[in-house]
């Protein structure tokens, strides 16, 4: 299949944008969309990554893909499971078959070769083998039914397009340091401080418009920093600008890219955790390669798995203010009491992002802590409704 006409296919289903690590089956279609001005290729650090950046971007109204060889569907299969399923967020993946049965390959795609098909299947994936003849058809039902589908890509199915452009690049080394340094002692439990935080995350929802700009979006990682913003202001639902994760541990950074990518003009505002972020730091390096203006990166560390049992990460030893400025971002600082935090919150998202806000907080959370009550599918439902601009009922 020529690249021109797969790619013709992809526009006329509305999907300019998309994300991945490349494989040699899919040069085609990456160097097509690096000389196409009217597509947008997202190159990230891992496979799951991709699935986090393609579903934050289908969230926020852009239609995405994931592109990975199928050696990365083991690394994507948490957020497909635990996101794209769990939402029924319809993202399309291109999944190259290095391995087929009866095809040489290099010994280490072996084994995947041969379970490719039933692993996409078995993660709850609407599943093709890529047919040019029924591409079109295929690719317009499942963005219909609204669920996520997979497309696997043999050898030498898509053809042509341009050569990779020339690259010409600088690589810069610098002394790079955050706002402040020291030593930080935590005072605050982590819902002491989202409940201090509260009147940014919340900032233009009482009486504004649909459609206001201005409102930010919030995305929540997974665990207990959901749980508690949940209870402490949305079990009526009248949240409507937050999505909390259900599972997809890592993803909420790439999710969030999605977001600020797709509307530039509102605040995004992803509340991270230690063990989150350090699951996927390459996630850093893809936010600071984009550079979204509005993207507004906070940390709660408290260099534990609370939501497990309280047993230690590695944060202590990472300085991720500094980590953050090296992979791009352009202002970072860390923060131990509430005064700091909320003056800090407080002006990051007024910043050209992104930033970063490392927020030291102990470990620990109350006995009594409940679990949302919104479905995960009527929350994303919510979320994609407040950045449509459209409304959104619990009883839908």
């Amino acid at each position: 299949m020529q690249i021109d006409d797969f790619a013709d296919i992809l526009r006329r289903h509305g999907i300019s944008h998309g994300a991945g690590v490349p494989c040699s089956f899919f040069t085609p279609l990456v160097n097509h969309m690096m000389v196409d001005p009217e597509l947008d290729y997202t190159s990230a650090t891992s496979e799951g990554e991709a699935v986090a950046i393609a579903a934050g971007l289908t969230t926020a109204g852009k239609p995405a893909f994931a592109l990975m060889q199928n050696s990365g569907l083991g690394n994507a299969v948490n957020p497909i499971t635990s996101m794209l399923y769990i939402y029924s967020i319809p993202v399309t993946l291109l999944v190259s078959h290095r391995g087929e049965p009866g095809k040489p390959d290099e010994p280490q795609h072996a084994l995947m070769g041969q379970i490719t098909e039933a692993l996409s299947k078995l993660c709850g994936l609407r599943t093709h083998v890529l047919d040019p003849a029924r591409f079109a058809d295929q690719l317009g039902a499942a963005l219909g039914d609204g669920v996520p589908a997979a497309f696997i890509c043999r050898k030498g199915t898509l053809k042509g397009g341009p050569e990779a452009p020339d690259l010409d690049l600088r690589f810069t080394t610098r002394a790079t340091a955050p706002a402040n340094t020291g030593t930080f002692r935590a005072e605050l439990r982590r819902e002491q401080a989202l409940d201090a935080a509260r009147e940014v995350l919340n900032h233009g929802l009482e009486g504004a418009g649909q459609s206001d700009a201005a409102i930010p979006a919030v995305i929540c990682t997974t665990g207990k920093l959901s749980r508690e913003l949940y209870e402490l202001d949305d079990t009526d639902f009248s949240k409507k600008n937050r999505f909390y994760m259900v599972g997809s541990m890592g993803c909420a950074a790439g999710f969030g890219l999605g977001v600020a990518h797709a509307q530039p003009s509102r605040p995004a505002i992803v509340l991270d955790g230690d063990g989150a972020l350090l699951m996927k730091l390459g996630s850093l390096a893809t936010v600071g390669s984009i550079a979204p203006s509005n993207y507004h990166h906070v940390v709660f560390d408290n260099g534990a798995h609370d939501s497990t049992g309280g047993q230690p990460t590695a944060s202590p030893a990472v300085d991720f203010a500094t980590a953050a400025l090296a992979c791009g971002y352009r202002y970072a600082e860390t923060v131990s009491n509430r005064d700091a935090f909320v003056d800090a919150l407080s002006r990051q998202v007024t910043m050209e992002g992104p930033t970063l806000l490392r927020m030291i907080i102990h470990t620990g959370a109350r006995k009594d802590l409940g679990r949302p009550k919104l479905d995960p599918r009527d929350g994303y439902l919510r979320f994609a409704a407040f950045l449509g601009g459209r409304p959104w009922s619990a009883e839908k």
